[in-house]
């Protein structure tokens, strides 16, 4: 076969290699992608964050550093985190990714922000996730429901960091370590409005106790849903997200996949 003429494959690897800027949405959807690199090596901040992947460009002989959305590794994840990253990384070395941009711009360490799209239709943090390298993180839409299905595979198979139980945050007793990313689980104790918030929670002490605050938006979708949240009072719930410490452990809930039972009733 014979060879592109110089100026053509110049072409060509110009349009293989430039970063796909575009809506995150578009890299969640079934179907190939076209390959602007490869995968590096990948990597975890040193507390909680989220894992940075290294795209090698051929164009420029370079590197690109990735910050990968929709995924968060905090830091009492511990060993298993980095043993299931290192794992899923060293088996998808030199994999064809195309990178779907959530910034216009490169940060100020002159990292992307973004999902790297595999050539199959899947994407890195879900093979990350599936191998319990990380929490889904649902303050990603685009990616919230393939992602949180990618880390329950993870769960049902104790992998990575489900093999131990000082993951979880127990919301019904005193937190350290805030803020940070928590995965948390407990009983509610009372549900309640003032204003345009909905406010769940885990004691009767509301200068100390955790607490769970939920916007019209989210207490609105909970409704359509059937599931209002007065109907958590006194059941086990499931949250994650960002939480501080503001009269004990304090957390804004902006999605409604960030909340859920976990009781196992279905009433």
């Amino acid at each position: 076969m014979p060879r592109a003429a110089p100026a053509l494959a110049a072409l060509l690897a110009s349009l293989l290699l430039a970063v796909a800027d575009g809506r995150a949405a578009e890299a969640c959807a079934d179907g190939p992608a076209a390959a602007t690199g490869h995968v590096g090596a990948g990597h975890l901040p040193a507390g909680t964050g989220r894992p940075e992947v290294t795209v090698a460009d051929n164009r420029s002989a370079g590197t690109l550093t990735v910050v990968l959305d929709g995924i968060v590794v905090p830091a009492r994840a511990g060993d298993d985190a980095r043993i299931a990253l290192a794992t899923t990384m060293a088996g998808l070395k030199d994999a064809a990714v195309v990178l779907v941009a959530s910034d216009k711009a490169p940060d100020r360490h002159g990292r992307r922000h973004g999902v790297l799209r595999l050539t199959d239709g899947d994407s890195l943090g879900e093979r990350l996730l599936a191998a319990g390298a990380g929490l889904a993180d649902v303050s990603f839409p685009p990616c919230a429901s393939r992602f949180l299905a990618a880390e329950a595979t993870a769960r049902a198979e104790k992998r990575g960091i489900w093999r131990q139980s000082r993951i979880w945050t127990d919301l019904n007793a005193a937190a350290a370590g805030l803020p940070d990313f928590v995965l948390g689980r407990g009983r509610v104790a009372s549900v309640g409005r003032s204003g345009r918030t909905t406010y769940i929670n885990f004691g009767r002490d509301f200068s100390t106790d955790a607490t769970l605050r939920l916007g019209d938006k989210v207490a609105m979708a909970l409704v359509a849903a059937g599931r209002p949240p007065e109907s958590f009072a006194g059941r086990r719930v499931e949250v994650r997200g960002w939480a501080t410490s503001r009269n004990g452990l304090d957390l804004k809930i902006d999605e409604p996949l960030a909340l859920r039972l976990a009781d196992g009733k279905t009433d």
